[in-house]
């Protein structure tokens, strides 16, 4: 099942979706266009944003133009500096030969490149403000009501604002809104942007204060674990919890419990509860926001339906999904709503389990935002009943959905694995079939 992961401001919630997910593997799962089908039918078209990734990258490693060009010519490749200063301005667009040179020099994924591509349709919601605190505001408001894409050009533009700003306090400020960017970046799938900034924080880690290393380790342990490392996520969000238990930071333990939890969850229902019940107690003694409380509820919910003690879990469940959407907390409402089903598709409830199902589609199919991973696991469980049910034409339609909602996805979690090792095993014995 699907959890989420919180990671909480003093400027307001920054939620994320959690699940286990890669990015920039080799191929494409079935159906998804590859990076490089992506980038090609993008050469021509100029980029602003794709030059300026590229400019924070060669800065990021203090290369000169020169210096990347000679070793781009080292790599068979021919970029002059002048050429790439035409890519960094955002007057040209390299060729994918090109952006496979450079993503070998800067040791970034050739997925990473189009990533940046895919942002460009938010760049027309970036706020108008100059105000760094006012543009922090306005991303976290954004990202509670799960409008990931405007909060990542909010934040990002609060990370332009302080960048020009030479005063005391900088690197925080940096820091603080490269954890936002990472946030919103983990939020959209765009998981290698994301480990990058989490990265670059960590760069700063003596002149940034312990709350923003806390939340960068917390991140950064999650992307892990959607990288399949649930050992090096544990290691870094017991690291995180250390810290926050150091500096009495409710929110930022709160998080490290949650995401322990999660870890837990696909193996050890029992200690995931006991970290999830301790994450709530920590946030009911404090002053918390609300989002966050919602987002351990969901989870300690979900889980106590998993360990069977379904009435419970329900209950909480359901008063999340209320609250949720009482508040406008669209991505929550619409997990919980997923979660809902889930359980009541354990107990072979699929009646019930279809309507969950179905207003869960709802909040998630917002044309601003649709949340396709919600959406796959809707798709995912509406084709398992199908199967089971022997029902061919639901079953066909449900898996048409989940293929073509599987190519939209960069993240992987245990439907997905699942939904793809099915596919695997068919092509498979197609291909034995016809030999």
């Amino acid at each position: 099942m699907s959890k989420v992961c919180w990671v909480g401001s003093n400027a307001g919630g920054q939620m994320s979706h959690d699940a286990p997910g890669r990015v920039g593997l080799p191929g494409s799962p079935p159906g998804k266009p590859s990076a490089e089908a992506a980038l090609r039918s993008a050469e021509g078209r100029p980029s602003a944003r794709l030059g300026q990734h590229l400019r924070r990258l060669r800065e990021g490693y203090g290369y000169t133009l020169r210096k990347v060009e000679e070793k781009a010519y080292s790599l068979g490749e021919s970029i002059d500096n002048s050429q790439l200063s035409r890519f960094e301005k955002g007057k040209a667009l390299p060729s994918f030969d090109k952006l496979r040179a450079l993503a070998r020099i800067f040791n970034v994924s050739i997925q990473n490149f189009s990533d940046v591509l895919d942002l460009e349709e938010f760049e027309a919601f970036k706020p108008d403000s100059n105000d760094y605190d006012d543009l922090l505001s306005i991303g976290s408001q954004s990202f509670a009501r799960g409008e990931h894409g405007h909060a990542f050009v909010a934040f990002e533009k609060a990370l332009e604002v302080v960048e020009d700003d030479r005063g005391p306090g900088r690197f925080e400020r940096v820091a603080d809104a490269r954890w936002r960017m990472a946030a919103a970046l983990k939020a959209l799938g765009k998981l290698s942007m994301c480990e990058r900034e989490l990265r670059e924080i960590l760069k700063l880690r003596k002149e940034t204060s312990p709350r923003i290393q806390v939340r960068a380790l917390l991140h950064l342990g999650s992307v892990y674990r959607e990288l399949g490392d649930l050992y090096l996520a544990e290691v870094l969000a017991r690291e995180s919890l250390d810290l926050a238990l150091a500096s009495t930071d409710a929110a930022a333990q709160a998080t490290a419990l949650n995401t322990l939890g999660n870890i837990h969850e696909t193996s050890d229902l029992a200690k995931a509860l006991v970290n999830y019940e301790r994450a709530y107690e920590v946030l009911e003694a404090s002053a918390a926001a609300a989002d966050l409380r919602l987002v351990v509820l969901t989870n300690l919910g979900g889980c106590l339906v998993k360990a069977g003690r379904f009435a419970e879990g329900m209950a909480k469940l359901q008063a999340v999904h209320a609250s949720a959407r009482e508040h406008g907390y669209r991505r929550i409402a619409a997990l919980s709503a997923t979660r809902m089903g889930e359980g009541h598709f354990q107990r072979g409830d699929l009646l019930r389990a279809a309507r969950e199902f179905s207003e869960s589609d709802a909040l998630a199919s917002d044309p601003s935002e649709p949340y396709h991973d919600i959406l796959f696991l809707n798709s995912y469980h509406r084709w398992v009943a199908a199967r089971v049910d022997g029902h061919g034409t639901r079953e066909k339609i449900a898996f048409g959905r989940l293929r073509h909602l599987r190519s939209l996805l960069e993240r992987r979690f245990p439907e997905v694995d699942e939904f793809d090792r099915w596919v695997a095993k068919h092509r498979r014995l197609e291909h034995e079939h016809l030999a």
